[in-house]
């Protein structure tokens, strides 16, 4: 793991945490560093924290020269966490990032324990022979991730923890129907009743990666009824990064669930259009939200002291900031340039008509230049959110 990590030669410090950690995300999922985005600063340096060092639990399994090798750097990771508890520097580089998360009781360290275990299954081959199965192996390996992510963002009330874990097994089940031939090249198959996916017919296959993406639907709207728990610039984030995982499984679903062919990949054109859709919607919904409240306080004055009260302890109804709101505007404006630009340059590429010449391109470019624009217009309404 030594060449995945920078550190000091004077001290057991990483350079640069939070730039560490969000080029970990970005070299690693590009939908999970689009959706981090739209997150608050504070929130989302802690984010770039916990997926990095979830990515590090994850590739100690995966990326083990021995089985020997990553029992052990599961085992040193999982002591960590105890030593962190107790105020100690961590024996592994990776357990820096979560380290200040347990320290400021951002998150229980029980559910890092779950998420360890979790890689132990892959280790240890875990055997998925039914839904209950694949549900057990799906809470560890993802759902724990989500409620870590609900305590980072704030929420305290215990009933959005259904969600949240839907939301993880979710995304975990979606991983799988992608990443069956990866998996069965490694010797694991999670899809229930396939014990080697390789010497499995294409439509047994088809069929468990049909099922599994049909229980991943039935979750992530589970998970849709409970993104009102959270504050609205992280509601807006993860509806976002909702929607974008879930049109991996749609895509999987248009392709008659062929997935031995490799992983499916959602282009960059279609990633916008998703996360642009998504944004609508949460936007909507947030002033729907803003508008109810409103309303009840013009029509039941009475309510006003019970209201304001509840708004302290649920961070769900908190107003935003002008700023807050002007950054996520401003990011939303900015990815709709971006697919301006990618339109025009499919009707360059693809002309209806000979007279277009060089237009679309020049449109192009200006729909490029406004999105440049917006997005650090987004970015300066960020930073004076924080101060």
């Amino acid at each position: 793991m030594s060449d995945r990590f920078e550190m000091r030669n004077d001290a057991d410090k990483w350079i640069d945490p939070i730039k560490d950690s969000k080029g970990v995300i970005a070299r690693s999922s590009r939908s999970f560093t689009l959706a981090s985005s739209f997150l608050p600063y504070p929130t989302r340096t802690k984010v770039w924290a916990l997926y990095a060092w979830c990515r590090s639990v994850d590739d100690a399994v995966d990326h083990a020269e021995s089985p020997i090798e990553a029992a052990e750097a599961l085992r040193t990771l999982e002591e960590d966490l105890a030593r962190c508890q107790r105020g100690e520097s961590p024996a592994h580089p990776a357990s820096e990032w979560i380290r200040p998360l347990i320290v400021a009781g951002h998150i229980e360290p029980r559910h890092a324990r779950e998420l360890i275990e979790g890689m132990r299954m892959d280790l240890d081959g875990y055997s998925v022979g039914n839904n209950e199965d694949l549900e057990r192996y799906c809470y560890h390996a993802a759902g724990t991730v989500g409620l870590m992510m609900t305590s980072l963002m704030g929420v305290t009330d215990r009933s959005a923890y259904r969600h949240a874990v839907a939301l993880g097994v979710a995304m975990q089940m979606t991983n799988i129907a992608r990443d069956v031939r990866e998996d069965a090249e490694r010797g694991r198959s999670y899809l229930p009743g396939i014990t080697n996916v390789l010497d499995a017919n294409s439509d047994q296959i088809s069929q468990g990666v049909a099922k599994i993406l049909a229980l991943a639907e039935e979750r992530y709207n589970v998970a849709i009824e409970g993104l009102h728990y959270l504050p609205w610039r992280c509601r807006v984030a993860i509806r976002v990064a909702l929607e974008v995982y879930r049109e991996i499984g749609r895509e999987i679903q248009r392709k008659e669930y062929s997935v031995m062919g490799g992983r499916t990949i959602i282009s960059k054109v279609r990633l916008a259009l998703v996360a642009a859709r998504a944004l609508l919607s949460s936007t909507r919904n947030n002033i729907a939200m803003t508008l109810r409240s409103v309303m009840d306080r013009i029509l039941f004055p009475l309510k006003e002291f019970s209201m304001s009260e509840s708004s302290d302890s649920n961070p769900s109804v908190r107003p935003c900031t002008a700023n807050q709101a002007k950054q996520v505007a401003y990011l939303g404006l900015s990815l709709t340039a971006i697919m301006a630009t990618a339109l025009f340059i499919l009707v360059y590429i693809n002309p209806k008509e000979e007279a277009y010449s060089y237009l679309p391109l020049v449109y192009a470019g200006a729909s490029a230049i406004v999105a440049v624009f917006f997005n650090r217009l987004s970015a300066y309404y960020d930073r004076s959110s924080v101060s």
